[in-house]
């Protein structure tokens, strides 16, 4: 696994020199051609690597609050949903049934679509992950990503 990128940097440069340049093409040339394409797609990365840490420190230096605790308020809201769902409306329907009469039986049956849970079960996953491994200590550039530091 190539947790640099250099490899892929390096496979994708020949690659496209290798696409290019005929194969009884000079060695010579052929690897000078290789190291600036890499250079050019490295430089290409950095700047949009720059670009994304600037995009993210000036909304972590923006004075509303609230993007900061975005990732918090999405938990706190899907445990809102799931207890209004799971808990509210069936006590609401339950009481309602009983006051009116009605037969148990005829309470709707409301669930929280897949598309909520695979999307509140992500976000949540990646940021207990993040949030866990941060206060372990591990401060890198993904914790900073999950966490929002």
């Amino acid at each position: 696994m190539d947790l640099t990128g250099i490899g892929s940097v390096f496979d994708f440069a020949k690659g496209i020199v290798d696409r290019i340049w005929p194969p009884d093409a000079d060695p010579t040339e052929k690897a000078k051609a290789q190291l600036a394409l890499q250079q050019m797609i490295e430089q290409r990365e950095t700047q949009i690597i720059e670009a994304q840490k600037s995009i993210i420190v000036s909304e972590m230096n923006q004075g509303d609050a609230y993007t900061k605790r975005a990732r918090p308020t999405i938990v706190y809201a899907g445990l809102a949903f799931i207890f209004l769902v799971n808990v509210v409306f069936p006590l609401l329907a339950w009481a309602t049934a009983l006051s009116t009469g009605k037969p148990l039986a005829d309470i709707p049956h409301i669930t929280l679509p897949g598309e909520f849970w695979a999307a509140w079960g992500g976000v949540c996953s990646i940021w207990v992950i993040g949030r866990s491994a941060e206060k372990r200590g591990a401060a890198n550039k993904v914790t900073n990503l999950i966490t929002g530091t």
